[in-house]
Formats: C-alpha cells, sequence, structure tokens
C-alpha cells in the first residue's frame, strides 16, 4: 500500500518535485503486531482459487465484483475469471493479452476493465468475449464504472471521459489539472443519480452530468499547504460513498467532507489524511488513514464515534461492511473483522502470503471475497452456529 513516511522515502530516492509519487513502498515503522482476540469467533474458508498471476505493482483497483449470482475477477497479466459465487467454480475463464490495471466492475451484464497501455476493455459477463476496445489518453488506474449506457473511465492525466456502453464510442471528455507531484493512484468515479462524482488530486470533487459530461457543481475538499510540492499534496485517491443524499470525500493530507448531493453545499469537514475510499451505512462513515488507523465517523456531523489502532501500520486496504462488522485486509494476507460498534477485532484469517491490496468485496449473506496480490481469490465467512 501507500507509504507511510513519504517525506523520508522521498529523500532516500532522491525524488525532486516534479512526476508522480509511487506510494507501494513498505512502511518505515514495524507494523502493529497481530492484535490478541479474546473468545475470536472462528472463519470459514468457503473456497479458494488462484487465478495465475501475481500482482507485481501492487494495485488495489484489481478488486473482485459481483454481478448475480457470480464474482469476477482479473489478474495483472490479463487473465479474467467468472466464479460462481456459492461453490467457487469458474464458470469461465479467458485471457486478454492485456496488462490490467483497474476492474472490474459490472454493469447491465457487462465488465469493464482498465490497463496499464492506456485501454479499456468491455467484455460479456456470460462468457467473457470481448465486445469492444478503446484506446484511451493515458493509463487506466481507476475501475471504470458505468450507469444509464455510459461508461465513465478516469485516466492519470486529469481526464474523464464518458464512452457509450454498447461499442465505446465518445460521448463527453472533461479535462482537470493535475498537480506537479501527486500519489499514483486515482479514484474511480462514483455514479449516482444521472451524474458523476470525482474526486481529483488537486483537492476538489467534481459532479458531472452523465448525459453530457457537463459540471454540475465543484466544491474543493481540501487546499493544499506548506512549501514543498510533497507537503502540497492533498489526493483524492478513494472512491467516494454516497448515502442518504450525501456525498462523503477524504483527501491525501487535508479533510474527510461530507457534502450535499444535489447542491455540493458542504455539511461538515474534519481535518484527516487518508488515500483509501470511505464506505457508509445507516448513519456512520467508516475510514482508513495512512496510518492504518480505523475510524467510525457520525453521518451527519463527522464527528469520531471510535477510533481503533490495534492493526497500526499494517497497511490496510480500504474498509467493507458486512453484516453488523467491518472487514478490512493488510499487506501481511490476513483478513480483519471488526465489532461496528466498538471497532474491535473480533476475528482474522490469513489468505495470502503476498499480501491484500484490494477492498475485500460484501457478496451477501456474511461472505466476504477477497484478492490477494499473489493470485489468490478467496471466500470467507464467519462461522455460524
Amino acid at each position: 500500500m501507500k507509504a507511510r513516511l513519504w517525506l523520508m522515502i522521498l529523500l532516500a530516492l532522491g525524488v525532486s518535485a516534479c512526476g508522480s509519487l509511487n506510494w507501494r513502498s513498505k512502511p518505515v515503522e514495524p507494523p502493529a503486531p497481530l492484535p490478541k482476540i479474546d473468545k475470536a469467533l472462528s472463519v470459514e474458508s468457503l473456497w479458494s482459487l488462484d487465478l495465475g498471476s501475481k500482482s507485481e505493482e501492487r494495485f488495489p483497483y484489481l478488486a473482485p465484483a459481483i454481478g448475480g449470482d457470480r464474482v469476477y475477477a482479473a489478474s495483472a497479466d490479463g487473465n479474467v475469471v467468472a466464479v460462481t459465487l456459492s461453490s467457487g467454480k469458474p464458470a469461465w475463464k479467458i485471457k486478454t493479452g492485456a496488462r490490467i490495471s483497474a476492474g472490474p466492475s459490472w454493469t447491465e451484464n457487462t465488465l469493464l476493465l482498465g490497463t496499464l497501455d492506456g485501454e479499456v476493455l468491455a467484455l460479456s459477463a456470460t462468457d467473457g468475449s470481448v465486445r469492444w476496445r478503446r484506446q484511451m489518453s493515458s493509463e487506466v488506474l481507476a475501475t471504470p464504472r458505468a450507469d444509464q449506457g455510459v461508461a465513465v473511465v478516469r485516466t492519470l492525466d486529469g481526464r474523464v471521459t464518458g464512452l457509450n456502453l454498447a461499442d465505446g464510442s465518445n460521448r463527453w471528455v472533461y479535462e482537470s489539472t493535475v498537480p506537479s507531484l501527486t500519489l499514483r493512484g486515482t479514484g474511480a468515479p462514483l455514479l449516482e443519480n444521472g451524474f458523476a462524482m470525482v474526486g481529483l488530486d488537486n483537492g476538489k470533487v467534481i459532479a458531472l452530468r452523465l448525459s453530457d459530461g457537463r459540471l454540475a457543481w465543484e466544491e474543493t475538499v481540501a487546499v493544499p499547504t506548506g512549501r514543498s510540492e510533497v507537503e502540497r499534496m492533498v489526493d483524492i485517491d478513494g472512491d467516494p460513498a454516497v448515502l442518504a443524499g450525501g456525498l462523503f470525500v477524504v483527501t491525501f493530507q487535508g479533510k474527510a467532507a461530507g457534502f450535499d448531493l444535489r447542491t455540493g453545499r458542504r455539511v461538515w469537514d474534519r481535518p484527516t489524511s487518508s488515500y483509501q475510499s470511505l464506505v457508509a451505512s445507516r448513519e456512520e462513515i467508516y475510514q482508513v488513514d495512512d496510518k492504518s488507523r480505523i475510524s467510525a465517523l457520525e453521518l451527519k456531523t463527522g464527528n469520531p464515534l471510535w477510533t481503533e489502532e490495534a492493526l497500526l501500520r499494517r497497511d490496510l486496504t480500504a474498509p467493507a461492511l458486512t453484516d453488523n462488522r467491518l472487514v478490512v485486509a493488510d499487506a501481511e494476507g490476513y483478513v480483519f473483522w471488526l465489532d461496528r460498534g466498538t471497532g474491535h477485532v473480533v476475528a482474522q484469517e490469513r489468505v495470502d502470503r503476498h499480501g491484500i491490496s484490494a477492498r475485500p468485496l460484501a457478496a451477501g449473506d456474511g461472505i466476504v471475497v477477497v484478492q490477494g496480490r499473489g493470485g489468490r481469490l478467496a471466500a470467507l465467512r464467519i462461522r455460524r452456529g
């Protein structure tokens, strides 16, 4: 995951204020030891399979997706597989030959994936056949999303492009300015109510109309401060969250903030630093900060409800919600279940010794699907009874 002491890493590597910061480096401080859990819950492994490739660049964007009764996953060397959720048996598997770096996402029986070579691939979710391929302007590190017949693609050069989901033809393009130094990563667009909400590398969040890409509103989440380019980084690398008419965003070295989804009016903000996606449910927002602290915030005010530091510096993934528990995974390949009311760790299980970068997928009925950097795809659940 992202480097924690980024300034020390930059000094060690001799990086100047130009380009992007590759944050896939090991933390300088050692990770916290595995927590000791009183009366730990038992974890059941439902199924596991090998995707056939390691993700050498440790992209968290290769995350499984669910559509109907199937789980879909991709490997860095271009394998894409569809797996029956209940049994773990592959329904189909194909080799695209692409260097896949983002996705898949599922919509309207179509899978969307992005590549390091700047392509977007649209596959049939039924059999994996290629429906279309589209060359974009730059690397695609954020998972493409689609709604209302429009596929929205975010590229590393700051462009947000709307494509026709049916054939990949261009619908519209929105361009933003990318700061001279950024974290290597981009958050995926969030599509809701006919709009695409996107967090930018300059600390702003925008809402674009899906129909034509026109800007509906733009708000600043965090203002860059400091004298150096490193100190002024306020990237929004995680996916926004939406719930109850609110849009929730967090920046690196900046703030978490809640906005009115329709107007963009800021409702609250609080200082924090994170590059991970948020998740919202009921009346809470959950976040993992850049030191792997896990926090629950009040949805309406942003006030903290609890903070858990038992997993400090373990390079945690973004959180997911399943049943009454919060789920995260770490760079050593462990998956952790936390009590949503207290934040205490109640169960843990190791899945992939190469580590896990992608947010766990909550697949319903208490099932969590995780994809490891070593190519392991597994379904887990807290044992019942």
